[in-house]
């Protein structure tokens, strides 16, 4: 198959495929491949919020120091090629092709996901690539998703958790946190970001249980903490650190790389302080409170859950953005009202918009929400009103909700 048709055939599964009660469904699709997992050196990722943001610092990390280095991420902002990369650069379309033709002819007529299709071309591309390392970040939760086929991680890493897919995961923080430990392998370490710590003992015993070391940063081994205008500052060890990214959260999500690369280190990769700093001070995760300089400013973050929105707020007020104009718009499957309590609560304005996604919220019943100046529009006219309300108010408009709707602004911007 050519290029178009191996993303007509992968756009012809469903996102959930069947009902996933084990990991078997994948384990049978590998295996028909030759389990192309099996030959590579992975670092597992999972958490609510953060995935990304410290899986690009570990990664920029090993590619920085030299290594050819798998980055398997989701969901895709750009293109569909960008959630499969080697060195940062997007697996070429003729490759998406070939693997796909050989995925295809492996999956038969299992109703497979999209994502476990996804997984198993990057698995293949991977390993006849033959990276040195990969950085695997989970879909949704951990110990079912389709990713937890690796069996001996370098390290586990397990990022911010909070109330997210709970129609899935659980209704309860412990709930979803007990999903996520199940990447927790037998006989390897893991590190828990420090923000975790109402859901620690879970962590605990699934480490006594399968005799795995927990590592979690703590808050006092940083020093000199700061967040202003031009991102997050902190020392380490003696070495300043400085990051591209903006909030408190990214510190947090930074301590996390590094504790995880000091395990990496271990191993025997040869990272170095040096590609560590060069790497946090250059990486920017797409739509992770994003700063686009012009007239007026625009900041992008695809803050989709009340945590996430709620990290969004501390940035801005450290870049000194205050009472901004929002365009807002979100998923019905996640906690709307909580999230426009938070909005109302900082903004000068918010416009409220839908369309970008077939379950987006209604523009009119997100608008019911806000408690403070609200507007309602079609996505294709809402980033023109905010823009005339932003002008006559001389403030910068921030763009947030949902990862759909923030990559089809940024193709407006």
């Amino acid at each position: 198959m050519d290029y178009k048709e191996a993303r007509a055939y992968i756009d012809g599964y469903t996102k959930s495929g069947g009902k996933v009660r084990d990991l078997s469904r994948a384990e049978t699709l590998m295996a028909k491949l030759g389990d192309p997992h099996k030959n590579l050196k992975f670092v597992h990722i999972a958490g609510t919020n953060g995935k990304g943001s410290t899986l690009e610092l570990m990664s920029q990390s090993l590619i920085n120091a030299g290594y050819k280095t798998g980055q398997f991420t989701s969901p895709f902002m750009r293109v569909y090629e960008d959630r499969i990369r080697i060195n940062s650069q997007n697996i070429p379309e003729e490759a998406v092709a070939k693997y796909c033709t050989r995925v295809s002819q492996a999956a038969g007529e299992d109703l497979y996901s999209q994502f476990e299709i996804t997984m198993a071309i990057a698995m293949l591309y991977f390993a006849e690539e033959k990276c040195d390392i990969v950085f695997l970040e989970a879909g949704i939760g951990g110990l079912l998703d389709c990713t937890n086929i690796i069996e001996e991680p370098i390290v586990s890493v397990i990022t911010s958790i909070s109330l997210d897919h709970t129609d899935i995961l659980g209704k309860t923080v412990h709930e979803i946190a007990m999903q996520k430990a199940g990447i927790i392998k037998r006989g390897r370490p893991v590190v828990i970001s420090w923000d975790n710590r109402q859901v620690m003992q879970i962590f605990q015993k699934e480490c006594i249980f399968k005799d795995s070391l927990l590592i979690m940063p703590l808050e006092d081994e940083l020093e000199n903490i700061d967040t202003d205008e031009t991102g997050g500052h902190f020392e380490y060890n003696c070495a300043k650190y400085d990051l591209k990214m903006h909030g408190r959260h990214q510190i947090i999500n930074a301590a996390t790389a590094l504790k995880a690369l000091e395990v990496i280190e271990a191993e025997g990769f040869e990272i170095g302080e040096k590609n560590i700093q060069k790497a946090f001070s250059e990486v920017q995760v797409l739509s992770r409170v994003e700063h686009i300089k012009g007239d007026p400013d625009i900041v992008i973050d695809g803050g989709h859950n009340p945590a996430g929105i709620s990290a969004l707020l501390s940035a801005l007020t450290s870049m000194n953005i205050v009472r901004p104009v929002f365009i807002f718009g979100m998923v019905s499957t996640k906690d709307s009202k909580s999230a426009a309590m938070l909005l109302s609560s900082y903004a000068k304005a918010v416009v409220c918009t839908d369309g970008f996604a077939y379950n987006s919220v209604d523009r009119e019943t997100l608008a019911s929400m806000i408690t403070c100046e609200k507007y309602v529009s079609p996505i294709d006219n809402a980033l023109r009103l905010a823009k005339m309300i932003a002008k006559s108010e001389n403030c910068p408009i921030v763009i947030c909700g949902s990862l759909y709707m923030t990559e089809l602004f940024r193709k407006m911007i």
